[in-house]
């Protein structure tokens, strides 16, 4: 408690000095946030052990909108102690820098540039477990146009997740698009060229560390419709995959396979009838990205995502949303996703808004005999008073159902938090 006082002083003068300062081009500001929690399975595990924690969260901005490059920036620490499992506190550092050309008439070339460095305590229902981690990502991209009907695009991510249990994981993602407008009756050119790497640390079942990488040559066509603000694509790729050979009991060094994909982006509900909805729909069908432990990739997966959001009145908004993906989980496995979830926005006066969202999960394990149900539930009321002051009050409930009888579990998250923007 006392270390949580002297925090709350030093945050207090520290942000006050710092409100509103203006700094070149930019400004800086600063906000305290604190919160009261209780969490009914602080280690997601059948077994639930409950607590209550407090959360100092001081934070400081720095944000530029003028000039011919964009900057914004945000330091912060979470300071979190625990009424009875004190082994479980931490002082969790967070920052983020980016730097962005943003697009222009007087250029033909944007970009972005981006690193965060992220420390967090979460519980993770995949593996049962409370992992520590310390996070760093890195963004790149830039696009160009190179011609009256070309443009080339390229990105690069890079992140590397060290975790307290379970495997640490780097993964590098590159990509190189090469876009040609009326190719062929009025239909676009698409060429794509994908480089990816994953490396971990061999906290799975097998005690082996992955070691991939990847390429990927794709081909497609792609056309306008709607005053080009809905595009429809279809392309045919071939991926080939270099892997340790003990990632498989098999001894698999080499997969490769086609990759086909179809994509619908942007408002496939016309806005003529739909004035007041919001869509959009993709969808591709291939092996796993990131193959996990003795996932030989034998089968294809139909993966995607589709999304939509009903403005009903002003003050109230609907959304659904469905999406099936493959994911890599903390201890290295293949795992295939189904979400739906549901959620409405209402506005409940000038300055106090609440939602709710329900949702439900389908997940499989490719190479174990283990499926989950999650159905989840979350409701949140924020109040905004005076002028720079928000009160926030969240509820979630989740709830496991396992083929894994010791993965089956619930947990009620239960917050209320003040914050004060300087």
């Amino acid at each position: 408690m006392k270390t949580i006082l002297i925090a709350a002083g030093l945050s207090l003068a520290a942000t006050s000095a710092l409100a509103d300062i203006p700094l070149g081009l930019g400004n800086v500001s600063a906000s305290l946030t604190t919160t009261a929690t209780y969490d009914s399975n602080v280690y997601g595990t059948r077994d639930a052990t409950a607590d209550y924690f407090g959360t100092l969260a001081p934070k400081v901005s720095y944000s530029r909108k003028a000039g011919e490059i964009e900057a914004e920036a945000n330091a912060g620490i979470s300071l979190i102690r625990y009424l009875d499992q004190t082994q479980l506190n931490a002082d969790n550092l967070d920052a983020d820098v980016s730097l962005k050309i943003p697009e222009s008439d007087i250029r033909n070339y944007t970009g972005l540039l981006s690193a965060a460095y992220v420390e967090a305590s979460t519980v993770d229902t995949e593996i049962n477990a409370r992992i520590n981690s310390k996070t760093s990502t890195f963004i790149g991209q830039g696009a160009f146009v190179t011609g009256p009907r070309s443009d080339l695009a390229l990105s690069g991510n890079y992140s590397d997740a060290q975790r307290s249990v379970a495997s640490s994981q780097q993964i590098l993602t590159s990509e190189a698009t090469y876009d040609y407008k009326d190719f062929f009756a009025g239909n676009s050119l698409r060429v794509i060229g994908d480089y990816d790497e994953l490396h971990s640390s061999g906290g799975n079942s097998l005690g082996v560390p992955l070691d991939q990488h990847s390429i990927m040559l794709s081909a497609g066509l792609g056309r306008a419709f709607v005053h080009d603000t809905l595009r429809a694509g279809i392309s045919y790729g071939y991926r080939i995959l270099e892997r340790s050979a003990a990632e498989t009991t098999s001894g698999v060094r080499q997969e490769d396979g086609s990759v086909i994909s179809a994509s619908l982006e942007g408002p496939f509900l016309p806005e003529k009838y739909f004035p007041k909805v919001t869509s959009s729909f993709a969808v591709v069908y291939q092996e796993a990205t990131s193959p996990g432990i003795n996932d030989t990739g034998s089968s294809r997966e139909l993966t995607g995502n589709l999304s939509l959001a009903w403005q009903a009145r002003s003050t109230t908004k609907a959304t659904f949303s469905a999406k099936r993906t493959q994911n890599l989980s903390a201890n290295d496995l293949s795992v295939v996703s189904t979400e739906v979830d549901l959620g409405v926005e209402q506005v409940l006066r000038y300055n106090l808004t609440g939602s709710l969202t329900a949702g439900y999960n389908w997940s499989s394990y490719r190479t174990i005999s283990r499926q989950d149900k999650i159905a989840s539930l979350g409701a949140r009321l924020a109040y905004h008073f005076a002028r720079s002051w928000e009160g926030d009050f969240t509820y979630d409930l989740t709830s496991v159902n396992s083929s894994d009888r010791l993965s089956t579990l619930d947990r009620q998250v239960v917050s209320l938090s003040l914050a004060y923007q300087f």
